[in-house]
Parts: structure tokens; sequence; C-alpha cells
């Protein structure tokens, strides 16, 4: 990458000035480092400064922007977003927390509440690229250079008013220091840099650069070459360690915790405890520059080309191909003869001795398979006389390693065919063989085979004088005979099926599954270990490092089990990238001493530390903008944002959000943002919390807001429609009752006057044409008496029958017309009496039932005439063509529905051919149907007639 920074110009150019190399007797830190660049997010590989503020937020300063960094995500700004210029050198936090940006144009900026803002004084800000820039306790803009603080005032800062302390001898510090050396400390201190051949001039063209740090009560006078540490006393300066080095270094900061980091050109980054002299190297063969100690006890490294570095555990030491292993993917591991071996794939078996203070060189032997594809290392163990049995895809191989010279070992192939597991009993080693368990006795002379059902088998192991093995399809207890060898399968019902992994010590024994985890068989106990509680399900190896501590490898880390109280209790840590592990997917453990040596497909991790089971816990921020809305108008989306700071958890972060009294359940998000976009109006509270990739919670953060309703949804006004809409709805109902009543005195007003017009025809044809049709009829019945004898006699008679008939017809419209007759029992009474003097003169009895309640029931006038000479009709028919002995008449009322039964014992008729050619079948019909009565006929020759009316009231 061209050095297109002046900055970066000069700086460079003074490291070659001093070739060399920094602490070549300082042993090299190889731990595992996450490198984020350009591809991640970053605006540029080039990171020329990195700091943390007080929330827990990572700012970078590069070449082509600044930028936010919370584990996750990069929130990266530009000049198009504020900054004054692309390329940031230097970056600090002021008492207001707001983050301020040194930049390539000497002009300073900041950034607040998701905005980056410009200083409105054109004033420029020298900061030389030994210098330091930070504020000072009373919010004053100050760099740290020579043996003085420069102070900067602008009206933005919002500094607080003190005595004017900014000229030669105040020295302010970052953390709110503030002391005052006198002439004689400035005198100490100036001898001290003559001695050095540095002066005023040198430090100005930056050829030999210092400055003064303060920490707490130590002042630092650093130079690229040494750095002299004095404890302040207001008696005077009080030296305590000068620690030297030589060659190409960029930059030196305090990181805290009584450390500074020198960062180099090639050599990568010293962290020095300077009151214990204690060094460490960390990415050597890098050119750094920035380095910060984050709150979670992180390493942070900033690099010249290749963005920057997390190391989240440095205790956690590496071994890798930088390292000089073979190969990286490692698959076993065994201690024998004070050596680590390592299989790996292709043959190969790397070895390093143990006990060695520095990192020893690494060894490599190849164990001859006679095929170039199936060649793993699937087995090693140790055996007594410095032996290690090594298991392959393609045989058992024996290396004797009791000769201390590594030049000498030769391993020898003593079984042919892929071996599955290997497990060892005094002078007698066990193994597994494709379908078969294959035993080794008398120092490996005699060889014996059992035959062994087709189970593909995974692992064996002793437990209590009993040969367990592991397969796909269960778990099986072998007992070896003198011939053969018998099997039978185990804890099938405790639901164990895929066994992939076994392990016991003297008292237990560890079941290692494809996805249910792990069972502890103690006795008859059995304790089963599942996700989350340990990494994975799916168990790749058990190692038991102790009798009370089992190590359960997966592909997502490793997780340990310290048992204590007889295997009643235990503790469970967690072993991963987070941790420090080069890689998740971990395939093996072995100890010696207090070292634990740890295999993945990224090399070997080296630690101490069986877990740190105090891990912090993540930090939940809410990331809006302070004075952010929290109401929210109803159909408007409704977005909130936070962020969880773990840089442990390597990105690894899950949100859960749940409304309060709202969500029964807690819904999970990969992001902090949490969207509605269609709350019911009302009051809410929001609760968002944060989990590790460790499972670990954060301190819940509660988001209160409101939904507000649209206009129309306003409570008043939804009452004021409600009571609208009650006042229209009733004038409404009693308009339509009204009408309906109106409606109802008019009909009632028009019946009652037809009423009193039908009573007042009634009476009239009574009195007037009724009174004259029985003088009429006096009279034919007086000549008709009087010319009996004489021969007109016939026709006065049929005069008479006919004025007779008419007198009987008048009388009948009178009776229907009459308003006083229009209730069921007149009807029933009337049609009782017609009936009597219908059967008055012929053979038939008629017997008459006529139940009708007693509470007045209303029947029209047209009903009750057209009824009476439907029933008039069948009783004329009865007595004219039934030739019957008995006839029956029933007139019920039931419920508002009146029922006339008519039936004789006559000789019947065949109805289909009655009703089309007798006109009173006709009539009957025609009334029935005028009526829209239901009709029922019911007849047949021989068996009389039955027939029946019913009339809907």
């Amino acid at each position: 990458m061209p050095l297109k920074s002046p900055f970066f110009k000069l700086l460079i150019l003074t490291l070659f000035l001093f070739p060399g190399r920094v602490y070549a007797d300082i042993p090299y830190q190889l731990v595992y480092l996450k490198n984020y660049s350009a591809p991640d997010g970053l605006p540029s590989s080039r990171v020329n400064y990195l700091m943390q503020d007080s929330r827990g937020f990572i700012w970078l300063a590069t070449d082509k922007g600044v930028s936010r960094f919370d584990g996750q995500h990069f929130k990266n700004f530009t000049s198009a977003d504020g900054l004054e210029n692309n390329e940031c050198f230097r970056i600090a936090e002021d008492n207001y927390h707001r983050i301020f940006f040194y930049c390539n144009n000497y002009r300073v900026c900041y950034y607040e509440n998701g905005l980056i803002h410009k200083l409105n004084s054109p004033q420029k800000v020298i900061v030389s690229p030994f210098a330091n820039f930070f504020f000072n306790r009373y919010n004053e803009l100050c760099v740290n250079y020579r043996l003085s603080t420069k102070v900067y005032h602008f009206e933005e800062l919002k500094s607080e008013r003190h005595a004017i302390r900014h000229l030669n001898g105040y020295i302010y510090g970052s953390d709110g220091e503030e002391i005052v050396l006198s002439e004689n400390d400035l005198d100490i201190l100036e001898e001290e840099l003559r001695a050095g051949q540095l002066s005023f001039q040198t430090a100005n063209t930056n050829t030999k650069p210092y400055r003064l740090a303060l920490q707490q009560n130590y002042l630092l006078l650093i130079t690229k070459d040494w750095v002299h540490v004095y404890r302040y006393q207001k008696t005077g300066i009080i030296p305590l360690n000068k620690i030297y080095f030589t060659g190409n270094v960029t930059s030196v900061y305090l990181t805290g915790k009584n450390t500074f980091a020198v960062t180099t050109v090639k050599q990568g980054t010293y962290i020095i405890n300077y009151l214990t002299g204690e060094r460490k190297n960390y990415l050597n063969n890098n050119i750094t520059t920035a380095t910060v100690i984050d709150r979670e006890n992180n390493l942070w490294f900033g690099s010249y080309d290749k963005g920057f570095f997390l190391s989240t555990n440095p205790e956690v030491k590496i071994i890798n191909k930088e390292s000089g292993l073979a190969n990286e993917d490692v698959l076993k591991l065994a201690i024998a003869g004070g050596y680590l071996f390592t299989g790996h794939v292709l043959s190969t078996l790397s070895y390093m001795k143990l006990g060695a203070n520095q990192t020893p060189p690494i060894g490599t032997i190849t164990i001859n398979q006679d095929r170039s594809d199936f060649n793993r290392i699937t087995n090693l163990l140790t055996i007594p006389g410095n032996r290690l049995m090594i298991g392959t895809d393609n045989g058992i191989f024996r290396l004797d390693i009791s000769n201390k010279n590594p030049l000498s070992w030769h391993s020898v192939k003593i079984f042919y065919g892929p071996i599955k597991g290997i497990a060892s009993r005094p002078d007698t080693v066990y193994f597994l063989a494709q379908n078969a368990v294959g035993v080794l006795t008398d120092e490996f002379k005699h060889q014996k085979g059992y035959n062994f059902k087709p189970i593909r088998m995974t692992s064996l192991t002793w437990y209590k004088d009993k040969l367990l093995i592991g397969s796909l399809y269960g778990l099986y207890q072998l007992m070896p005979t003198t011939n053969d060898i018998t099997s039978v399968r185990i804890l099938a019902n405790k639901g164990i099926n895929v066994v992939k992994s076994l392990a016991s010590n003297n008292d237990v024994c560890a079941i290692g599954t494809e996805a249910q985890g792990v069972f502890l068989l103690a006795g008859e106990k059995i304790i089963q270990f599942r996700s989350p509680a340990i990494f994975s399900g799916d168990i790749r190896k058990l190692v038991w490092t102790d009798d009370n501590t089992l190590w359960v490898c997966t592909a997502n880390g490793v997780s340990i089990i310290s048992f204590h109280n007889h295997y009643q209790n235990y503790r469970i840590s967690l072993l991963n990238t987070s941790n420090g592990l080069p890689s998740d997917n971990v395939a093996d453990v072995v100890q010696n001493g207090h070292d634990y040596y740890i295999a993945t497909d990224q090399g070997i991790a080296v630690t101490q530390n069986l877990g740190n089971t105090a891990l912090p816990k993540p930090v939940l921020i809410n990331d809006e903008i302070p004075g952010t809305q929290n109401s929210f108008t109803y159909g408007r989306p409704v977005v909130f944002n936070c962020v969880a700071l773990s840089y442990k958890s390597m990105g690894k972060i899950q949100y859960r959000f749940r409304l309060k009294g709202v969500d029964k359940n807690w819904s999970v998000a990969p992001s902090g943002e949490k969207r509605f976009d269609l709350l019911p109006p009302g009051n809410y509270e929001l609760e968002a919390v944060a989990a590790d990739r460790f499972n670990q919670l954060s301190q819940p953060l509660i988001f209160k807001f409101d939904v507000m309703p649209l206009w129309y949804q306003q409570l008043w006004l939804q009452v004021v429609a409600v009571l609208s809409a009650i006042i229209i709805a009733f004038l409404l109902v009693r308009t339509y009752y009204q009408s309906i009543i109106g409606l109802q005195k008019k009909d009632y007003e028009n019946a009652l006057a037809l009423q009193r017009e039908r009573q007042r025809i009634s009476s009239e044809v009574h009195d007037d044409l009724g009174a004259s049709i029985s003088g009429i009829k006096l009279r034919t019945e007086l000549l008709s008496r009087k010319t009996a004898d004489q021969p007109a006699f016939k026709e006065i008679d049929a005069i008479h029958e006919a004025i007779t008939d008419i007198s009987t017809q008048v009388r009948l419209i009178i009776w229907s017309l009459d308003a006083e007759n229009d209730e069921v029992s007149n009807l029933a009474g009337f049609i009782h009496k017609q009936a009597i003097k219908i059967f008055e003169y012929s053979n038939i009895d008629l017997h008459v039932n006529a139940s009708v309640s007693e509470t007045p029931v209303t029947i029209s006038g047209e009903k009750r005439r057209q009824v009476y000479l439907l029933v008039k009709e069948v009783l004329n028919n009865i007595v004219k063509h039934s030739e019957a002995q008995n006839a029956f008449l029933e007139i019920n009322l039931y419920k508002n529905r009146l029922q006339i039964s008519i039936r004789d014992d006559g000789r019947g008729f065949d109805p289909d051919v009655r009703k089309h050619e007798t006109m009173g079948i006709r009539n009957i019909h025609t009334r029935a149907k005028r009526l829209n009565a239901e009709l029922k006929i019911d007849t047949a020759h021989g068996k009389g007639t039955s027939i029946g009316l019913k009339l809907n009231l």
C-alpha cells in the first residue's frame, strides 16, 4: 500500500534510521487472533489508531474514514458524513462522552448523537506522530509532546473554567491526573534526555521524539529507545525503572493496568508491565500501529495493512504451522517419553519436546500406510515402556520411543486393517478393526481376533472389568471366552442409541452420543448432559484428565465438567474461540502437569485455565439517539435499536424481546432492531435482553413508549360517535315505530270503519231486505196452502222453495257481514246448527264434536264464509252420495290453528276421478286454496271418506 499521508511518510522514514530487532530475547506469544479488515466492513485495512469509549464501543481511525465497531457490525463515517478528512490519526473521548477525531488537515471534529459535527474555529491542532491526544479533567483538548502539555480551547468543548495551567511544567493525564513539575524535576528529565542525545530540536524534526505520560502517580518519560518510570511526589520525582528497547518503534501507548504497548515495524507489538518489567510479544512480522486492552481484558492490535486483530484470551498459547506443526488439522494427541505427539491426515505424526522454556522445534514422522487416500491417524495410546500405539485407517503400529534420539524412532506395523479404537490393560492391548475385536498379548507376540456383528463400532473402554463397545447401533458389553466372544446390548431403554465415544476412570463411565449429549454411568445412576449446558449434543471425543475432570470435545468447542462430592455435584466451564482457542472444532485433549493441550483443526491450544467461569456478561446499550421520540402514531412503524457488546462472543449474539404484559414468550432475533408495524393504541414497555455465546444474559433494557390513536381513534371522539350512533339509532327506530303505529292506527281505523259498514249493511239487509223476503216467503206459504188442490200449486211451491233458499243465503250473508260473529266459537256454533239442519231429514246419524278455546280468537268474515261453504259442500255430498250410516264432524282449535275433520262410513269414491268429474270436489279444492289452507282427502271404494282441513288464523 503506497504511503499517501505526509504523517506516515515522516513516520516510516524515521523508523528505518534505526534498523534492528526489538527484544530479541523475548519469547514470541503465538495466540489466536481474530482478524477484521476491509472485506469485513472496515473502511480500510490500514488502521492508524483505535480506542474504546465509555459505553464500550471500539473506535478505529483509518485512512478512509473512521468506524465504530460493536463486535458484530461496523458503522462507518467519512467526509461525506461530515468528517474533516477521510484520513484520521487520533481519537479521544471528552467528559461529555463525545468522540473527537484528529484528521490529516490538522482539524478536529466530533461525533455526537449519531452525527459528525465540525468546530466553528479555524484553529489548527498539531499532533506529532509520537504525541498523545486526549482530554483532561477540565474537558480541555490536550496534546502531550516533549516535556509539556499543549492545551487547546474551543467554544464547543464547554471546558470548565480554572486557573491557567498549561505553562511549562503542568502535565495532564487522560484519566483526570494533573501534576506540576518543579524546576528540579524538569532539570532531571532534561539531563536524562541530553544523555540520550534527545533535545527540543530532535523532537521537532521527529528524528528522536519524546513525550511525558501520566498514569495515577506514575510519570513516564517515553522515547523510541526507552521508557523511564518515575513516581511523582510533590517533593520531587523518584526514578523507578528504565526499560530499554531499540529498533523500528512506531509508537508507545499506555494501555492501563501499569502497562504500555510498543508498536513496531515487522516485530509486532510488545506489551510491557512498567513496574515488573514483564514483556510479551504479539503479531510478529507485522507492522502494528496501536494497541488497546478493553474492559473485557481483550487485546486489540491495529496494523498498517491488515486491519486489526482481536485476542480474546492472550493467556492461551497456540501451536500451528508458524510454530512448525506439519499440519494444523490435529486429529489425536498423546504424551509419551516427555514428548507431545499429534496425529494428522496423510499419515503424519508430529512430536515436540515438553518442558522447554521456549517453544521447542517440532519434528515429523511419516507412518507408512501403503496407500495415498484413507490414511488418517485415528488413535494414539501410550502404553508402559515409553511405547506408543498408533491406530490408522490401514492398521495398527507400534512406536518405541525409549531411545531419546527421535532420529532412531521407527514405527512397526503389527496389524492390517482400519482401526476404530484402542484400549489397554496390563500386558494386553484391545483394538477395534472393521468387524472384529483384536487382542495383543505377551509383548505383542500373540494376536487373537474375535469376529463381531456388523454394527459399525466406534470406540471401546474397560469399565469395572467389563469391555464396553460403542457403535452406531448402541452400546454393547462384551464377555470374551476361551474361543469366542459374546455380547449383549445395554442401556437401550435409557435412550442410548448412537455411541461415538467412550471414556472411563476408576469409578464412572462417560458415553458420548451423536445427538443426545453425554451420559454418565455411575453404578446404577445415569446423569445426562445436553446442550446448552454443554456446547453440543454431537460428541467427538471424551477425555478424563483426572478422576474428577471430564473433557467433552465437540465441533462447537470443548466443555469441561468438574465433579465433586462423588459425582453428585459438578460445574461446567466452556472453551472455544471466545476463550482463545484457534477453532471451535475440538478433536482431543491431553494433560501434562499444569498444561492442557487441546487439538483443533486450526492447531493446538495450550492453557492452564480450565475455562473461565467468570466471563463478563454482555452489555446491552440503547443505540437510539438521546431525545428520540417515545410516542408513535398508530399505523406508523415503531422501531427500536439496541446493541449488545460482548467481544468475546465473536459476533455470536442473540437478542430477545417481549412486550411486558402482552407477550408470554420471548421473540428471538439475530440483530438488535425490533420493529412493530401495527400495534394497537396504548402504553407499552418493550423489554430486551441479549445472550452471548455462553448463554449468559445481559441486564434487561426497557423501552417505554406510547402508540397514539389517529384522530378518529380518540377516546372522546369514539364516545361522541357511539352516543351519536345511539341517538341516531333511537331516532330511526322511533320514526320507524311511529310510522308502524301510524299505519296500524290507520289500518285499525279502516278496519273499524269497515266493521261499522259491515254492521250497517248487515242491519239494513236484515231489517229491510230480510224483512221483505220473510214477508214474501210468508205470503207464498199461505198462498201455497190455499192452492194446494189447484193446478198452480207446483209453481207456487217452487217459488216458495226459491224464496226459502234466498232467505237462507241472505241470512248467511248477514251472518258473514256481522262483525259480532268474527270469532271461531261463533263459526263452530253456526256450522253445528247448519249441520243439524242438513242431516235433519236424512237417514244418517250425525256426530258433532266441537272443541274451541274459551279465549276469543278472531277470524275474518270472508274466511268464515269460505270455511262454512266448504264444510256445507262436504256435508251435502255425504247426504247425497255417501250412502253412509254415520257421519262425524270434529272442530278443534289449537294454537291459532283451526282443524276441521269430516268423515263417514259410506261407500267412498276415487278422488282422482271425482276431482275432475264433479263440481263439488272442485269447489272444495278451490275454497281450500282461497283459504291458503291444508286440505287432505282420504277415501277409497267401500272404505268411506275422510276430509281434513287445517287453517292458520
